[in-house]
């Protein structure tokens, strides 16, 4: 990547797949070290394969010593230092339908993990545990909400709600939750706080760790919430999504906006569209008055010209913190096509 030194420049967190990385740890960190504030690497992908040595989780073998080795320097010289790991976006963990998340038509959907299990919430704080005995600062969770409002209509999901709008498991269909105000909002408050029951286990694991590790600083969660105006901005990524963002706050109090996710090119400045991105940022602003870190992240930027772009937008939008990937997810159609198809 050419214009890895200008980025760095910019003060810019950029998360790396070892892939990204043509060289040995050593030699990036020797090239580029002088210019970096923050670094992150890919430690969990959306194949639920790791980047580290792990107990429990399928490992990609050839990029263990890039990580660990990157890591380790990176901390030595005091560099912000940042692992992601995909949450229940796991391709790996989903081999196996019965955890899969389900459509109300019944269609299993393999990539992503139903948020209603708490055996995964335990497979994940387990993954937490172990990127947290690395000399990391924080972990950035992606893929921890549900894919759509229409999401789960799994067993699991039919069986708990149901009775809570007087209906029977098999009988429960989309229709019906919607057709009724106070079911939607019944909906809505229970998926979030699945959502939020599945971050306060990550959340222990993180605290656990600090006290295993004995780190300084606390490893710090941050949260991936999708804004889009596909799904209604900040306010319909309440419903869509699962997100309780003051749940959020209280339990990690950090969080990743990642802008734009299925509409790939951001409003011009100044636009009706613009102005009402804007406008949905603002709840950021509760994040940063209690202490907590908000911050901007785009899939694939590539050229100074894109990230001008967002930090432009940031600076509109009171938010100093930038993050990016130099391309999208692997499964970026997939994921694409379930959180804005029709049910």
């Amino acid at each position: 990547m050419s214009n890895f030194r200008e980025f760095f420049m910019q003060k810019l967190l950029i998360l790396l797949k070892p892939g990204d990385i043509d060289m040995s740890a050593k030699d990036f960190v020797s090239t580029y070290a002088s210019y970096m504030e923050s670094i992150g690497i890919v430690g969990k992908g959306p194949t639920g394969y790791v980047n580290f040595p792990s107990k429990i989780a399928p490992v990609q073998e050839q990029n263990t010593q890039l990580f660990q080795e990157l890591v380790d320097l990176t901390h030595t010289l005091d560099i912000h230092t940042v692992a992601s790991m995909d949450f229940y976006t796991d391709g790996w963990f989903a081999r196996d339908p019965k955890y899969h998340t389900v459509s109300p038509r019944g269609e299993p959907m393999p990539h992503q993990i139903c948020p209603n299990r708490e055996e995964f919430w335990a497979y994940g704080a387990e993954i937490v545990s172990e990127l947290g005995a690395f000399p990391i600062d924080e972990i950035l969770l992606f893929g921890a909400g549900f894919i759509r409002d229409h999401f789960c209509f799994c067993d699991r999901c039919r069986n708990e709600f149901a009775p809570t709008v007087d209906q029977e498991p098999a009988r429960l269909t989309y229709e019906y939750i919607t057709e009724n105000p106070d079911y939607h909002a019944k909906w809505h408050e229970w998926r979030a706080g699945k959502v939020n029951e599945g971050l306060r286990r990550l959340q222990a694991a993180a605290r656990a760790s600090d006290e295993k590790t004995g780190r300084e600083t606390p490893l710090k969660l941050s949260v991936e919430v999708l804004l889009d105006p596909e799904t209604g901005f900040s306010e319909g990524g309440k419903g869509q999504y699962g997100y309780d963002y003051n749940g959020i706050l209280d339990i990690t109090g950090s969080v990743i906006i990642n802008l734009y996710p299925w509409s790939p090119i951001l409003p011009t400045s100044g636009s009706a569209e613009y102005n009402e991105l804007i406008e949905s940022l603002y709840f950021t602003n509760e994040f940063t008055r209690r202490g907590g870190t908000a911050s901007l992240f785009r899939w694939g930027v590539v050229s100074m010209e894109q990230l001008q772009e967002l930090k432009a937008l940031g600076r509109d939008a009171s938010i100093e913190r930038f993050m990016t990937t130099f391309s999208y997810p692997a499964d970026y159609s997939t994921r694409r096509e379930s959180a804005i198809g029709n049910y």
